[in-house]
């Protein structure tokens, strides 16, 4: 036995000696790869995500095909490994080249200068195809018949720090960015499922690419369903005539914020005063009675911007928070005769804040912010790859909430997902007819663990 080898002698039990080597035989401690492999096939996600990427190789020279590249890259991107460097190391690890398709003892997957090349050969026309598979993956999974579809949008900033193509200074993130902008899909009263992210310079307007990608979605969603009620949701920055003509345009609902200004203060200032007598009126009150919250009070007015084409209903919630006059705006096309009274439409506005959890969950747990290569293609691929692994994530989601609806994981974000549920020891041994997995026997989670991965098992719903 060399040096390095001796076993590290750990202080840790007052009558035995605790002894520490690297003897454990092939080891993983990804145990969540085996879930997000099931995953996959269940959504058949990367076998049509290679459909649409040509591969210029040629056949006889190719040791990992795109199918493999995908299934490798996305997995690592789930489990935190976003970095193409990490695949260095990962490539040896026996129980990623099981969930990918090779025998632990196979030769290693793909490493770092494969993975890069592969990402920067993208090309325009497959990202378009890409783009256009995500809306169809996110159309397949609204059921037989829905009956509302609310569309969501939003950007959020990249800060960047090198030389990447279409990285320019914002002055409201004050800082040297992409800003990319995300989709996302509620189907009646289900969870938010992510549709696609759109790439774009730093300086970019709020609406850039927003209504050419509404239209070829729209499109894509009345194919499947020509009767399903849509809206578009959005906060001030889409309540401009550009946004609110395309959704005349594509004969789709809209509610967006809409930036306060003096016309529109004057117009509120009825319902101002109404929420000033009550919030008098409350202060009146026996400590005991009175409530935390400040007091509310919605108006609906017929306003028309100059630049606007026609007048549109604009609700008013106004209040007053910390002495001051707090009135918030919403321009909508909904209805009050459909029953879209003023209170219950800005309170649909306000569904719109779990829209910052997908934004969060994207950006820093599928760290969709590591946008490192040189061309804007490459990054805008790098943002399909996240966006794959979140709709991963996203489908073990569902199934949780399915399975257990009252356990505390049924509403888990990915990165506290990721830490309980993924992070599992697992032995792999193989022999000559089988490969056996030995997982950890004291994992905290192990029935729910099993049942997902049964569920898993059965094919999706169509």
């Amino acid at each position: 036995m060399t040096p390095s080898q001796l076993p590290l002698s750990l202080p840790l039990l007052p009558k035995k000696p605790v002894l520490a080597d690297w003897e454990g035989g092939d080891l993983s401690a990804d145990g969540g790869w085996l879930l997000l492999a099931l995953a996959d096939q269940q959504l058949r996600l990367t076998e049509r995500l290679a459909g649409k990427i040509n591969d210029p190789r040629a056949p006889t020279r190719i040791s990992h095909t795109l199918q493999r590249l995908l299934q490798q890259r996305i997995f690592q991107i789930a489990q935190g490994y976003s970095d193409c460097n990490d695949a260095q190391t990962l490539r040896h690890d026996p129980l990623l080249k099981t969930a990918v398709g090779v025998a632990p003892s196979g030769p290693p997957l793909a490493g770092q200068s494969t993975l890069s090349r592969w990402e920067n050969a993208i090309t325009p026309d497959e990202l378009a195809d890409l783009e256009y598979l995500l809306q169809d993956l996110f159309v397949e999974r609204c059921g037989p018949s829905p009956k509302r579809i609310v569309i969501d949008l939003d950007p959020y900033d990249d800060p960047c720090h090198g030389g990447q193509q279409g990285v320019l200074f914002n002055g409201y993130y004050d800082c040297h960015c992409y800003l990319p902008l995300l989709f996302c899909g509620t189907v009646d009263d289900g969870p938010q499922r992510l549709i696609g992210v759109v790439l774009r310079e730093g300086n970019a307007a709020a609406t850039a690419e927003a209504p050419g990608f509404l239209s070829d979605l729209v499109q894509r969603i009345r194919e499947s369903y020509p009767l399903v009620e849509i809206i578009v949701r959005g906060d001030s920055a889409y309540g401009v005539p550009v946004m609110i003509e395309k959704c005349r345009e594509l004969n789709v609902h809209f509610c967006f914020g809409k930036a306060r200004n003096a016309a529109l203060e004057r117009l509120a200032a009825p319902a101002q005063e109404r929420a000033d007598q009550a919030e008098k009126l409350r202060e009146d009150q026996p400590r005991p009675w009175r409530r935390r919250t400040a007091c509310q009070a919605f108006d609906s007015v017929d306003y028309q911007a100059n630049s606007w084409k026609q007048a549109e209903r604009v609700l008013v919630k106004a209040e007053r928070l910390f002495g001051k006059a707090n009135p918030r705006f919403v321009v909508t096309s909904l209805k009050s005769e459909d029953g879209w009274t003023n209170a219950k439409t800005y309170r649909f506005q306000c569904l719109r804040g779990d829209r910052e959890n997908r934004i969060k969950e994207f950006k820093l747990d599928m760290d969709g912010q590591r946008l490192s290569c040189e061309t804007m293609l490459a990054n805008q691929f790098r943002l399909i790859l996240h966006s794959a692994a979140f709709l991963l994530y996203q489908l073990l989601q569902e199934q949780l909430r399915t399975l257990a609806p009252k356990h505390e994981l049924a509403r888990a974000q990915v990165s506290t997902l990721r830490v309980r549920m993924m992070k599992l020891a697992v032995r792999i041994i193989e022999r000559c007819r089988v490969v056996r997995l030995h997982l950890c026997s004291s994992f905290p989670l192990r029935d729910l663990w099993e049942r997902l991965a049964k569920s898993l098992l059965r094919p999706a719903p169509t």
